[in-house]
C-alpha cells in the first residue's frame, strides 16, 4: 500500500517537474488565470481535481 502512494507521490512530482523543465514560459499566465479566479472556483477546481484524481486512483487498483 504505501508503495503505491510513493509510485503515485513520485509520479506528480515527474509530472510537475517537467511541466517546470520543458514550458516554464507557460505557468504564468496559468498564475495568472488562477489569481483572477474567486477562492469558491479554485475550491471547486481542486475538489474536482481530487476527486478525479481518486477515481482513477480506484480504478488503476
Amino acid at each position: 500500500m504505501i508503495d503505491k502512494i510513493v509510485f503515485g507521490l513520485a509520479a506528480v512530482m515527474i509530472a510537475e517537474g517537467l511541466v517546470y523543465l520543458l514550458a516554464p514560459h507557460a505557468l504564468e499566465p496559468l498564475l495568472k488565470a488562477l489569481k483572477s479566479m474567486s477562492i469558491s472556483a479554485r475550491r471547486q477546481m481542486g475538489a474536482l481535481l481530487c476527486l478525479a484524481g481518486c477515481i482513477l486512483l480506484a480504478l488503476s487498483l
